[in-house]
């Protein structure tokens, strides 16, 4: 990532392995969960693979890395020490060789309580931690190299958001009230969402800016392909077809969603060889409830 050879080497073991946690409880409304991914690929090779759209994260690539990311489109490029993951609408491709990374998955109300900037500002965009947080991530990140088990990652993700977490926003509420509602399929118009919150399309769209990253048609649009993708993975390749949301007019209308999600059609995306992606669903939906980030259900809707 940054310097390689002039870091540490942190104490957790280097093991290839993932893993997710959920935050402590009352942290739940604000943090998706938390993750920790080790690569050790054979020597002279490097690791590729891909994230799905999401809502942010916080990054730590603890020690040597020399991670890059790149989206749909565009040049590779570094990723920092300690990264921030801005709200995707897009895939982001990851490259590495060995390296461990741990991170926090922010909800909206998260990202309200810990950013002074607005999500929209940070759309599709990888990142430093400085340049949206107030406060300083060194003495974190440093904690993160001494640990000694993988145990003791989300008891000190806990303890920092407790530190730092800013006080409840008055639009807390309504924002929470959005993100339950993202994921109902029944919800296909941005009319139908502004209706369901109770509040006037101006000021959804306000706020889905400030606190999502994206306008409210894009949230919609990014939630009923990932409910339509999800479902095509888990049938044999002749029923995909009928899985799509009933939302969707045809299934051309699914394919060029796809189009722009994943800069690919979806046949061809889930030919791909994506083996930590594919783990990230089983374990995702294992630990936190949901094979995405954006499909989560709230905890405090």
């Amino acid at each position: 990532m940054e310097e390689t050879g002039q870091q540490a080497a942190p104490a957790l073991p280097r093991t290839p392995r993932m893993r997710y946690w959920r935050p402590a409880a009352e942290l739940a409304p604000l943090v998706s969960g938390y993750h920790l991914y080790a690569l050790a690929p054979p020597d002279g090779e490097r690791q590729r693979d891909v994230f799905q759209p999401a809502w942010p994260s916080l990054r730590f690539a603890l020690g040597a890395n020399d991670w890059c990311v790149r989206q749909p489109g565009e040049g590779w490029r570094k990723v920092p020490a300690r990264s921030v993951f801005g709200p995707s609408s897009r895939i982001t491709w990851s490259e590495s060789g060995p390296g461990l990374v741990v991170g926090i998955g922010l909800r909206p109300r998260g990202w309200s309580r810990l950013a002074r900037v607005n999500a929209a500002a940070w759309a599709d965009r990888v990142g430093r931690a400085e340049d949206v947080f107030a406060f300083d991530t060194t003495v974190l990140a440093a904690s993160l190299e001494r640990a000694l088990d993988d145990s003791e990652v989300p008891e000190l993700f806990d303890a920092f958001l407790r530190a730092h977490l800013g006080p409840p926003d008055e639009r807390d509420a309504v924002v929470g009230r959005i993100e339950a509602a993202l994921i109902d399929p029944e919800l296909a118009t941005v009319a139908a969402l502004a209706e369901r919150i109770r509040i006037s399309p101006r000021t959804l769209e306000r706020l889905s800016q400030k606190a999502f990253g994206f306008a409210p048609k894009m949230l919609l649009r990014r939630a009923r392909f990932l409910r339509s993708l999800h479902a095509m993975a888990q049938l044999p390749a002749t029923d995909r077809a009928r899985s799509i949301d009933l939302a969707y007019t045809d299934y051309s209308h699914f394919v060029r969603d796809a189009r722009h999600f994943l800069g690919m059609s979806p046949q061809a995306f889930l030919k791909l060889d994506t083996p930590l992606l594919r783990q990230s669903l089983i374990l995702r939906q294992m630990v936190l409830g949901a094979p995405a980030q954006a499909l989560a259900a709230d905890e405090d809707g």
